[in-house]
C-alpha cells in the first residue's frame, strides 16, 4: 500500500468531521432554523466530554467504515 492510499490517521479524521459539523450546523443555523447552533455546541461538548474521559465515540463510528477496515487479501 503507498503512502497515496493509507487512510488519514483517526484522530485527523475526527478533527475534519467535528469541523465540518461545526461548519455545517453554523451555516444552517444562520441560513434556515436558528435552533441549528444548538447541534453545534452539542459537537462541542462532544469534543470537551472525549478529551476530559480519552473516549471519542466519533472515533468509534469513523473506525467501522469501510475506508478504515483493513484491506482481504486473496492468494
Amino acid at each position: 500500500m503507498t503512502a497515496q492510499h493509507k487512510p488519514w490517521a483517526m484522530e485527523r479524521q475526527v478533527r475534519v468531521v467535528a469541523g465540518s459539523l461545526v461548519l455545517l450546523f453554523v451555516l444552517l443555523g444562520s441560513l434556515v432554523w436558528k435552533y441549528f447552533f444548538a447541534a453545534a455546541g452539542l459537537v462541542g461538548v462532544g469534543l470537551i466530554f472525549a478529551g476530559v474521559s480519552n473516549t471519542c465515540m466519533m472515533a468509534s463510528v469513523l473506525g467501522r467504515m469501510p475506508w478504515n477496515q483493513p484491506k482481504k487479501i486473496t492468494a
